[in-house]
């Protein structure tokens, strides 16, 4: 096959990828490790510059409808972003979005990567998410080529890929639904078949070992996921995995380094135990890449999201993480971090059950205010007072952070921990709310659903209202019709009942928006 058939195989494959993601679009979503915030904080804990947000340029290959970058325009007005994607319909839904939107600081094009030339000019961000692993190795090395060309003299890279050898173990499932579904039906008739197939597979497989375990766990992981990504990840034309070695080997071909992980305590060694830590260093000697690949290998890790830099900047790249990496950073706590007292020592407990033990009461009242502020972002000075120990303080965050107890970012989340007497709900979400989105996308960059109650109430929550005036447009929404109360399993029908039920549910309501950081602070 000469170099001409090549290409038009390759372009012919894209296309026939566009062709099913306009059939069945993929559900257009943020991506909170790969927002920009995240990886300007990675780059600065490892030593390097990273460019503002506030007039950044931010660059996404295969951006769907835009629900990864829309939210960083509406925070961002004085930054660029452009979004590149084949899939008609979803570009064609993101630019209804932005012009809906008012925004002007973001682009959404339709065309293919490999189309991509100077015009778009350098970016700070480029995000690659779901694409890198979908796509023939000519526009995966066409991928490295964009970033490397694209890449300002402080840029940063995050590109996602299923990584082996751990997806293997899912490949069985991808290898039977290509053997038994026919690719000429539509992409919903091809899911439908996969569950049917995949529920006769689980009952009637005689196989009690590792291969039934696989099928039945399939069966009922599959259950709760929806057909966009059964679609996408078990049926599409091209799925190709790659290990961390070969990734980075064609990254490093065309001129990038490889920073770190999106998921950083995946990358601290001790954090797999004194035993695990030696003898990978031992195996792996100073390589990162070898590292990583032997943790793969430990871990069964089946998908990386791996930041990448020009290669000239990597001799700037300092490793020795310590306390004062973090000290310039914004730290996040996740929900359900709590402090407790056990006997003389404070004990920060967060949702997976992580623990950090402290002696100091002075860390403790530090560790409490971090704590107190979800969901806001907090500096090491907003942790402290002058009864603080600052180093130990920082000892402590920076522990944390290498367990993965506390997030990183380069920017404030300036979200409210108390809605206030006249609660703000952010631009974004009222706008989504005001549209009837069943979702939108918080402070954090994380997905937020919205139920009926919370979208008539957001639109209402622009400043002008105090509780009062929030629980009359809630009872408002009630009479008309768009949502309804219960009180003891009864309908609450009568306007004056309504009023009253409404006034009741309003502090929960408002307690839960600010809890899923909608509100600003």
């Amino acid at each position: 096959m000469n170099s001409n058939d090549v290409v038009q195989e390759i372009e012919a494959s894209i296309a026939r990828t566009a062709l099913k993601y306009d059939l069945l679009p993929y559900q257009s979503k943020p991506f909170p490790q790969s927002q920009p915030s995240r990886l300007g904080a990675i780059a600065r804990l490892f030593g390097l510059d990273a460019a503002p947000l506030e007039n950044a340029r931010v660059l996404e290959l295969g951006c769907a409808s835009g629900g990864n970058i829309i939210p960083y325009a509406m925070l961002y007005p004085d930054a660029v972003f452009v979004g590149v994607d084949l899939a008609r319909t979803q570009v064609a839904a993101g630019r209804a979005r932005i012009a809906a939107l008012g925004l002007t600081n973001i682009e959404i094009r339709c065309q293919s990567f490999t189309e991509i030339g100077e015009e778009l000019g350098n970016f700070d961000y480029i995000i690659c998410h779901g694409v890198y692993s979908w796509v023939p190795a000519a526009v995966q090395d066409a991928i490295f080529r964009i970033i490397r060309a694209r890449l300002s003299p402080v840029g940063i890279a995050c590109v996602s890929y299923n990584v082996l050898p751990g997806w293997r173990m899912m490949q069985p499932l991808r290898d039977a639904f290509l053997l038994e579904i026919p690719d000429g039906v539509d992409s919903l008739a091809r899911v439908a078949k996969a569950r049917e197939l995949l529920g006769f597979l689980k009952d009637a497989t005689p196989d009690k070992g590792p291969y039934g375990d696989m099928l039945r766990n399939w069966a009922d992981r599959l259950a709760s996921l929806p057909d966009d990504y059964i679609a996408h990840e078990f049926l599409e034309e091209t799925n190709q995995p790659s290990t961390v070695r070969d990734f980075n080997a064609g990254a490093m071909r065309n001129g990038l380094g490889f920073l770190a992980e999106c998921d950083v305590p995946a990358m601290i060694l001790d954090n797999y135990g004194r035993e695990v830590a030696e003898q990978v260093r031992a195996r792996a000697g100073n390589d990162l890449v070898e590292s990583e690949q032997y943790l793969d290998l430990l871990s069964g890790r089946t998908f990386r999201q791996t930041l990448l830099v020009g290669g000239e900047r990597m001799a700037s790249v300092n490793r020795a993480l310590t306390p004062e990496s973090v000290a310039p950073l914004h730290f996040l706590a996740p929900a359900g971090t709590r402090l407790e007292r056990d006997g003389e020592a404070y004990v920060v407990i967060d949702a997976a059950g992580r623990r950090l033990t402290t002696s100091s009461a002075t860390v403790a009242d530090g560790l409490a205010r971090l704590v107190a502020r979800y969901p806001a972002s907090s500096t090491l000075d907003d942790c402290s007072d002058g009864e603080t120990d600052r180093e130990l303080l920082l000892d402590a965050l920076y522990r944390m952070v290498l367990v993965g107890m506390v997030a990183v970012a380069s920017e404030p989340v300036c979200a409210a921990h108390d809605p206030g007497e006249r609660p703000v709900a952010n631009a974004l979400a009222r706008a989504d709310a005001a549209a009837g989105s069943a979702s939108t996308t918080n402070l954090r960059h994380e997905w937020v659903a919205l139920d009926p109650a919370i979208l008539a109430l957001l639109p209402a929550m622009d400043g002008s209202r105090d509780h009062a005036a929030l629980a009359a447009a809630l009872a408002d929404a009630a009479l008309a019709g768009r949502i309804g109360f219960t009180r003891a399993g009864e309908s609450v029908t009568g306007a004056a009942a309504i009023r009253e039920v409404a006034k009741e549910h309003l502090p929960a309501l408002l307690a839960g928006l600010t809890n899923a950081c909608l509100i600003n602070g």
